[in-house]
């Protein structure tokens, strides 16, 4: 960690631990990163921008780090409980990107999983590109669809019994859908 941007992301998580973000100043990030005024804002517009960039920079790593077929619940129930645990940073970058760039922001990070899982599954299959792109879409619009539904019910609902839930759904049906787009041997 030694880039400017990880250390002020690191002087984030840190305030955070003993107060709200709203009480998080640009001074007290660059004193605790040893840095200057002046490369806080060489990267970033202010405090906000910086919680977005680490949320962003945090959800991708936990969304890719389970891409597989096996884990990737795993990987979307860890994301729920961050997200639960770091509630008023989420609803910080919620309430700065726009629905549209959170959906983009989402759908695009799952979308990388969701190839990985199917890549994955598709195995020895034959099957057309432009079909094999439908089920990654299919299947990546499901997740984020509940994510997305998740975070608009205020997160109520418990992260791994959301997560549970959308894998039995989802157990089995991926290979299934592959299986009916596939060319006969």
């Amino acid at each position: 960690m030694d880039s400017a941007k990880d250390k002020l992301s690191q002087a984030l998580k840190e305030e955070l631990k003993t107060k709200p973000l709203s009480k998080v100043t640009v001074s007290r990030l660059t004193q605790g990163a040893g840095l200057g005024r002046q490369t806080f804002y060489y990267h970033f517009a202010d405090v906000y921008d910086l919680v977005t960039w680490v949320f962003e920079r945090d959800v991708a790593e936990k969304i890719m780090s389970h891409a597989s077929y096996d884990h990737w619940a795993e990987g979307f129930e860890q994301l729920l409980q961050y997200m639960a645990t770091h509630r008023e940073e989420v609803n910080a970058v919620m309430r700065s990107l726009s629905h549209r760039e959170l959906e983009t922001f989402f759908y695009g990070q799952f979308r990388q999983m969701m190839e990985a899982v199917v890549s994955q599954l598709q195995g020895d299959l034959r099957i057309q590109e432009e079909e094999r792109q439908l089920v990654v879409t299919h299947y990546t619009i499901v997740v984020v669809g509940h994510l997305l539904h998740w975070l608009a019910a205020d997160m109520a609902q418990d992260p791994q019994l959301l997560a549970n839930r959308l894998q039995t759904v989802m157990r089995g049906n991926v290979r299934q859908t592959l299986e009916r787009f596939a060319e006969p041997i």
